[in-house]
C-alpha cells in the first residue's frame, strides 16, 4: 500500500511540473520583429566652383653668372705688382687695375716708334721739296711734253708717305702694348681664381685669373613641353614672365625675382624639356642677402590666366582622368571623365567635364562603386586650408 502511494505522489509531481512548464511556455513574452535597415556610407564632398585662375609651375636650377672669362696676358713681361684684392673673392670695378707688368721695354719701344715717325715725317718733307724742285726745273728747261712720274719724283714721294703710315701704325702698336702692361678688369667682376703672382713672368696668352660678372645672374629652368604651353608669351610666341626664386639657408627661405629673357630654342632629347633662361637683375633680396653663382634655387613660374577652371583635390580622382561625383537627385555615385589642364602636388586643375555646383566626392574615391547610394556630407575646410598657395585668383 505504501509503495502504491509513493508511485501516485511521484506521478502527481511530474504532472504538476509539466503543467507549470506548459503554463510558462504559453505565457512567454514574444519579441517584436523589426526589419533591419542598412546604413548608407557617409561620403564627404566639395562643391565645384569654376574660376579664372593662374597657377605656379615648379622648376629648379643653378645660378650662373651672365659672363665668365679667363683673363690672359696680352703681352709678355715680368709681374711687377698685383692689387691687394687680387685673390679669390676679390671684387673689381670695370677698368680697375689688377696686375701691372714691367713696362720698361714697352716705354722704350714707344720712344723708338715716336722717333721713327719723326724721321719719316722729315723724310716726307724733304721728298716733297725735291718733288717741287723737280717740277720747277722741268719747266725752266722748257722741255716739251708732260714730265714722267719718275722725273717729278712721284714714286719717291709716295714711298715717303707710306713710311709715315707705317711709322704711325708702329707707334700705335707700341702705345697699345705699353697700355696692355696694365691688366685691368674688363667688367665689374669677382675673382674666382688667380694664376700668377709678383715676380712671375707671363708670356702672351698666359692665364692670369678667372672672373665672373658680379651682376646680373642667370638661371636655366627646365619645364616640360606641356608646361611650356601654359606660360604667357610675347608677340613672337616666346615664353615670358616674372619668376620667383627661393633657396633654403640657415633654416630660412631666401627669395629673389627674375625675368624670363629667352629660351634655349630646342627640346632636350633625354628629358623632353625646354630650358628657359631667367635673368636676375638685382642679386640682393629685400633682406640684403646676396645671390651667388653655384647656388641651387627652386623656381615658381606663374602660368597665364585660364577661365572656367576647377581646382580639385587629387584624392577625388579614382584614376588619372576620372573623378567621382555624387548625383544631386539620387545621392548615387557617378564616374565623370574630365579634361586635365595641370597637376600640382595637391590639386588637379580641371578645364572640362565638370559644371558649376557639381558635388565631387572626396571620400576614398577609388573604393566607391558606380551607382552606389551614399549619405553626402559637405566637407568643412579649415581657414588655413581655404586657399591653395599654388593658386592665384585673378582680380577681375
Amino acid at each position: 500500500m505504501k509503495r502504491f502511494l509513493k508511485v501516485i505522489i511521484g506521478v502527481g509531481i511530474i504532472a504538476v511540473a509539466f503543467a507549470i512548464a506548459g503554463l510558462l511556455w504559453i505565457t512567454r513574452p514574444v519579441a517584436e520583429k523589426k526589419e533591419e535597415q542598412a546604413e548608407l556610407p557617409v561620403a564627404e564632398y566639395m562643391v565645384v566652383d569654376l574660376e579664372t585662375l593662374t597657377f605656379d609651375l615648379p622648376s629648379q636650377g643653378i645660378v650662373e653668372a651672365d659672363r665668365q672669362t679667363l683673363i690672359a696676358a696680352p703681352v709678355a713681361g715680368r709681374v711687377e705688382s698685383v692689387s691687394e684684392k687680387f685673390e679669390a673673392g676679390g671684387e673689381f670695378a670695370k677698368d680697375e687695375l689688377m696686375v701691372q707688368l714691367d713696362a720698361t721695354d714697352y716705354e722704350a719701344a714707344v720712344a723708338q716708334a715716336a722717333a721713327n715717325l719723326a724721321d719719316a715725317q722729315t723724310a716726307l718733307a724733304n721728298e716733297q721739296a725735291k718733288a717741287d724742285q723737280a717740277e720747277r726745273d722741268w719747266r725752266k728747261l722748257g722741255r716739251g711734253g708732260a714730265p714722267s712720274d719718275l722725273a717729278l719724283r712721284k714714286p719717291q714721294l709716295e714711298s715717303a708717305k707710306k713710311k709715315i703710315k707705317s711709322a704711325e701704325a708702329a707707334l700705335k702698336k707700341a702705345e697699345n702694348d705699353l697700355k696692355n702692361t696694365a691688366i685691368k678688369a674688363p667688367f665689374q667682376s669677382v675673382v674666382t681664381s688667380t694664376n700668377t703672382e709678383i715676380g712671375s713672368y707671363l708670356t702672351p696668352g698666359a692665364p692670369v685669373a678667372e672672373l665672373y660678372q658680379s651682376s646680373p645672374f642667370e638661371v636655366r629652368l627646365p619645364v616640360s613641353v606641356d608646361e611650356a604651353s601654359l606660360l604667357p608669351t610675347d608677340e613672337k610666341g616666346e615664353p615670358k614672365g616674372t619668376v620667383s626664386l627661393s633657396a633654403q639657408a640657415g633654416g630660412d627661405t631666401r627669395k629673389w625675382n627674375a625675368e624670363i629673357i629667352r629660351n634655349e630654342g630646342q627640346i632636350d632629347r633625354e628629358t623632353r624639356s625646354l630650358y628657359l633662361v631667367a635673368k636676375v637683375g638685382d642679386p640682393t633680396n629685400k633682406s640684403g642677402i646676396y645671390l651667388r653663382p653655384g647656388l641651387f634655387v627652386e623656381a615658381s613660374i606663374p602660368s597665364r590666366e585660364f577661365h572656367d577652371v576647377a581646382a580639385v583635390p587629387s584624392e577625388a580622382f579614382r584614376n588619372l582622368e576620372e573623378v567621382v561625383v555624387i548625383e544631386e537627385e539620387t545621392n548615387k555615385i557617378r564616374y565623370r571623365k574630365v579634361g586635365i589642364l595641370h597637376r600640382s602636388k595637391d590639386h588637379v586643375y580641371v578645364s572640362s567635364g565638370l559644371e558649376e555646383g557639381d558635388r565631387v566626392c572626396l571620400t576614398n574615391a577609388s573604393a566607391l562603386i558606380k551607382n552606389q547610394p551614399v549619405e553626402p556630407q559637405l566637407r568643412q575646410v579649415a581657414p588655413e586650408e581655404e586657399e591653395d598657395p599654388t593658386i592665384l585668383q585673378s582680380q577681375n
